[in-house]
């Protein structure tokens, strides 16, 4: 995880309103789910959008 460790916030966009790296975000949830809700609220962005709800 040496995104969180250069001090990075995968969920923040890039200047094209864009998300940069979405292997770092992918990588992110699998590793540590918590860490990445809490920096996606962080960031601004629909947890919805990004953590959907799946009842199944």
């Amino acid at each position: 995880m040496a995104f969180l460790q250069a001090g990075r916030k995968p969920f923040i966009r890039g200047e094209d309103g864009k998300i940069p790296n979405l292997t770092a975000i992918a990588n992110l949830c699998r590793a540590d789910p918590r860490k990445a809700i809490l920096l996606c609220k962080a960031a601004g962005e629909n947890l919805d959008s990004w953590f959907p709800v799946n009842p199944k």
